[in-house]
């Protein structure tokens, strides 16, 4: 009796740690069990609180009940895969309430294994996380918008540079049209004079299409083109006709040394950016430079080893050591708040990386050198 009654005791103790740690259970997590079929044999209060069924609408059915339809049958596949072969699941699921609204449970399955070592149970313990799921999904979404809102300041701010293309060519068709005008005014227009004008115009006009027709390819989607194989020759001239006539305007020298003419995998939009950007930079950083020997960019070309490069170089002042490390940070610049926005490098080096390339300052000063690598394209 003393034994019998020793064992007694020990059931007890045993039966009020179970008991103790079930009700802590239930009041940490939303706890459910279910048969080795899946039909509901157990639920807690929580989860009938988070659910809004109550405990005899949940007990005899499965968890189709609370299924919200954001999970695809390929999703519960793995799943049941799992614990049917008597290992834990993890993850995070979305349910739906019984008044409809939706809510996410971090999610741990425990199949109970027979002596065969078959489950004929599973315990689940979830933990309601649909605020940190809503306040990431804001977090994102806010994300996104900043990124956009800063791509077409990005663009915007390379607009404003442009405007140079097509105002100086502009200029000069208003002024041949002027000087026709007087001369037709007082009768002294030739017919050579003529000619020669309306070929001035015509030239001058055709260079203007030319800076409209880059100016749309950096309009494009920049995920509406596939990787391809471009002329280099073809993306040198369009980023010149976006960029030359800002450097004839201010004086700085410009320099182009092509040494690979051959294709460069790449998207035509996306490379034409990024150099426009970079050919940009280097003009603010030598604009008000006094020393003429300053005063100069140069964009070169060459191929080594499957990978193009390309190069601007500059005479400016250079990049501090402490700068270098935040250079490619959205939003940080070294220009003035009303000149540029921090987002022109930022954005540039996430196109090289959705090209697969890379963009890098290969040299901080003597000359300042940003680098644009991206594979060689295939011959034509």
């Amino acid at each position: 009796m003393i034994q019998n009654g020793g064992n007694d005791g020990s059931v007890s103790v045993l039966l009020k740690e179970l008991s103790d740690q079930k009700y802590a259970l239930d009041q940490a997590a939303i706890v459910a069990a279910t048969d080795r079929r899946g039909i509901i044999t157990y639920v807690n209060d929580k989860f009938c609180e988070i659910s809004e069924y109550t405990r005899s609408e949940l007990l005899g059915k499965s968890h189709k009940v609370v299924n919200s339809g954001f999970h695809g049958p390929e999703f519960f596949k793995e799943l049941w895969g799992k614990i049917g072969h008597g290992q834990v699941w993890r993850g995070e699921i979305c349910n739906r309430k019984k008044s409809g609204a939706l809510y996410w449970v971090a999610t741990t399955i425990v199949p109970f294994n027979d002596d065969e070592g078959k489950p004929y149970q599973y315990l689940s313990i979830r933990q309601d996380i649909t605020d940190m799921k809503n306040a990431r999904q804001t977090i994102l979404d806010q994300q996104a918008k900043l990124v956009a809102s800063s791509k077409l300041v990005a663009l915007g701010e390379l607009a404003a540079c442009l405007t140079h293309e097509i105002n100086n060519p502009l200029g000069v068709i208003l002024g041949r049209c002027e000087m026709l005008r007087r001369s037709i005014d007082r009768g002294q227009v030739s017919p050579e004079e003529l000619l020669k004008m309306a070929e001035s115009i015509e030239t001058t006009g055709y260079r203007i299409e030319k800076v409209v027709r880059s100016m749309r390819s950096l309009a494009r989607g920049e995920d509406s083109e596939a990787l391809s194989d471009i002329s280099i020759p073809l993306i040198v001239e369009q980023t010149l006709d976006l960029t030359r006539q800002r450097f004839i305007d201010h004086g700085i020298r410009f320099e182009q040394e092509v040494i690979f003419a051959g294709r460069v995998r790449c998207r035509l939009t996306q490379t034409l950016q990024i150099l426009v950007n970079l050919l940009n930079n280097s003009h603010d950083s030598v604009y008000e430079a006094e020393d003429p020997a300053q005063r100069w960019v140069k964009l070169r070309v060459t191929e080594s080893a499957g990978t193009v490069s390309f190069a601007v170089e500059d005479g400016g002042l250079g990049v501090s050591a402490e700068l270098v490390a935040r250079l490619f940070t959205p939003f940080f610049t070294t220009k003035d708040i009303q000149i540029g926005t921090g987002m022109g490098l930022s954005i540039s080096q996430s196109l090289a990386h959705r090209q697969e390339g890379e963009l890098v300052l290969e040299s901080r000063a003597n000359p300042t050198r940003f680098v644009l690598r991206l594979a060689t394209g295939g011959s034509v």
